[in-house]
């Protein structure tokens, strides 16, 4: 446990909010009290950054807007402070077409769903259920380039994500892997969706980027997270702290463990027991 916070950074979907829902009250009353103490508070996402997600403290009905935002696993950065903004290269046309190509007998076989994202990369193959549910929550429509490569690769995106059963998951990371393990990762980010992208950026790298602009310690910082893609952003922070009803393996290399689930508020009621309570500060 932490002694003291100056950062609090949290994953979004499945972490601060069950998939589009608003934010819980636990969450949104911790939250607003803490910023009021002083205490800066981000986002960590998969999301690229956009001016929605700038303006996600008002969506949420928060007083004020996110101190920062990692996006992109890591590949994005926002810092509101003074206006700064990060981001890797976009890949290219033609790795996402060596990608799309060598994954294509899995994709056909599995009906697997695929999107782009990043750079105004709307494609998509196979569109349904989560896909579907995925376009909804952010407002916008993919576009079908079902069995057209080329099409779908007519814009340079941030990464690919692989939707499908769970049981086919080992079997999406085998195949990508085997072909483009030295130059790229894939990570998990909900169970059977996985997502390949250039290797060298994760959402801890991001935090660590945000603290040493602002000359932050890792022992004043306590992060919050559900999954894979959350894994090195527990452990950067000097605190990682998985939700109850998060993957298994988050859990086990995280140095603590929420006693509510995402829909209940997990982050804020831990934030409130171990932190707020603690220090007597005042409710807002």
């Amino acid at each position: 446990m932490l002694n003291k916070i100056s950062v609090v950074a949290a994953d979004i979907d499945m972490t601060l909010t069950f998939k589009g829902e608003p934010l819980p009250e636990p969450v949104k009353d911790a939250f607003i009290t803490l910023h009021e103490n002083g205490v800066r508070i981000g986002l960590a996402t998969g999301r690229e950054i956009t001016d929605k997600l700038r303006n996600m403290g008002n969506s949420w009905g928060l007083p004020f807007e996110f101190d920062f935002i990692i996006g992109m696993n890591g590949g994005m950065l926002y810092d509101r402070e003074d206006d700064y903004s990060w981001s890797v290269d976009l890949m290219s046309r033609e790795k996402l077409k060596e990608i799309l190509t060598w994954m294509m007998p899995l994709i056909d076989k599995y009906e697997i769903s695929v999107n782009a994202e990043g750079g105004g990369n709307s494609n998509a193959m196979y569109i349904r259920d989560e896909l579907l549910a995925s376009a909804k929550r952010r407002g916008f429509d993919f576009v079908d380039k079902t069995g057209d490569v080329d099409g779908f690769c007519e814009k340079e995106a941030y990464k690919l994500l692989f939707r499908s059963e769970p049981e086919y998951e080992q079997e999406i990371r085998s195949r990508f892997l085997e072909k483009f393990g030295d130059t790229c990762q894939m990570i998990a980010t909900f169970p059977g969706t996985v997502e390949a992208m250039e290797k060298g950026y994760d959402k801890g790298s991001g935090l660590r980027k945000y603290a040493d602009r602002h000359g932050i310690g890792r022992n004043e910082i306590i992060a919050f997270g559900d999954n894979e893609n959350d894994n090195a952003l527990l452990m950067v922070a000097g605190w990682g702290v998985a939700l109850i009803d998060g993957a298994e393996k988050t859990k086990l290399i995280a140095d603590d463990v929420t006693f509510d689930t995402c829909r209940d508020g997990g982050v804020g009621t831990y934030l409130k027991k171990n932190y707020i309570d603690p220090h007597g500060l005042a409710e807002k």
